[in-house]
C-alpha cells in the first residue's frame, strides 16, 4: 500500500470506512491491509485489493502469507486469489495455496445451474450463491440469517455454515473507537466477523487447535 507502512495504520481512512462515510466511487479501488495473529502472537499478513468496475463489476485480489514458529508448533500457510463479484454473486475466481507443503489449484466459474469448481482438475459444481471464505465483504442481505453454502477459497471444500447478526459495537482499532457490525458464523464454519458501514471486512475470530486466531485491519490504501 502507497502511503502507508506495512503494519502501520493509516487512521484516517480506516475511521473513514468504518463509520460508513461517503462510499467510494465506482472507478475507486482499494486496498485492505490486515494482520493475523495466534494466541496473541504476530504471524502474518492478509492484503485485500477491491477494484469496483463501472459495469458493477467487483475484482478482489486476496494475498496471504502466515508463518507460525512458536511453542504449538510450526506452520506455513501462503494463498494467492482471485475473484470477480457482480450482483453480490460470484462470476469467477481462481487461488493457488501452499498450506503447509499440500498444494491447491482450485478455480470456479459461474454457469446457469451453479458455480463450476475444479480442485487440482477434480470438477462439481455448487450453488450460484455461494460464499467464499475470504469474507471481503458481506453476501446479499436476503442470504443472512439463513444457512449458506460456503466454499472454501484455499482447497474448494464446500460447507454449510449460517451466518447472523449479533450486534452493533464499538472496537478499538489502533487507538480509535469504531462501530462495527459484528456477525457469527455457525455450523460448519465456526468464526466472528465485523464489517464496517459498507459492509466490508474489518476483523475476523476464530478458534484453531485451541488458540484464538484474530485477522484486523491495519490499514487502507487508496
Amino acid at each position: 500500500m502507497s502511503g502507508c507502512p506495512r503494519g502501520g495504520l493509516c487512521a484516517a481512512a480506516l475511521i473513514l470506512f468504518a463509520l460508513g462515510a461517503p462510499a467510494a466511487r465506482a472507478a475507486d479501488a482499494e486496498t485492505r491491509d490486515f494482520s493475523v495473529s495466534v494466541a496473541g502472537k504476530p504471524v502474518g499478513e492478509v492484503h485485500l485489493t477491491i477494484k469496483p468496475r463501472d459495469d458493477g463489476t467487483i475484482t478482489v485480489n486476496c494475498d496471504t502469507d502466515i508463518y507460525v514458529n512458536m511453542l504449538i508448533g510450526k506452520y506455513k500457510f501462503v494463498f494467492r486469489g482471485q475473484e470477480e463479484w457482480k450482483n453480490r454473486r460470484l462470476v469467477k475466481f481462481a487461488s493457488n495455496t501452499d498450506d503447509n507443503g499440500k498444494q491447491f489449484i482450485v478455480s470456479g466459474k459461474a454457469e446457469p445451474a451453479g458455480v463450476r469448481v475444479k480442485v487440482n482438475n477434480a470438477e462439481k459444481l455448487v450453488k450460484s450463491e455461494v460464499w467464499l471464505t475470504t469474507y471481503w465483504c458481506l453476501p446479499d442481505p436476503k442470504f443472512r440469517g439463513k444457512e449458506l453454502t460456503i466454499l472454501d477459497a484455499d482447497n474448494g471444500k464446500v460447507m454449510a455454515a449460517t451466518l447472523k447478526y449479533v450486534a452493533t459495537e464499538k472496537l478499538k482499532l489502533g487507538g480509535k473507537e469504531l462501530t462495527l457490525n459484528r456477525y457469527r458464523l455457525s455450523g460448519g464454519v465456526k468464526m466472528d466477523l465485523w464489517f464496517d458501514g459498507a459492509d466490508r471486512l474489518i476483523r475476523q475470530e476464530w478458534v484453531e487447535q485451541g488458540h484464538k486466531t484474530v485477522v484486523e485491519l491495519t490499514g487502507v490504501r487508496k
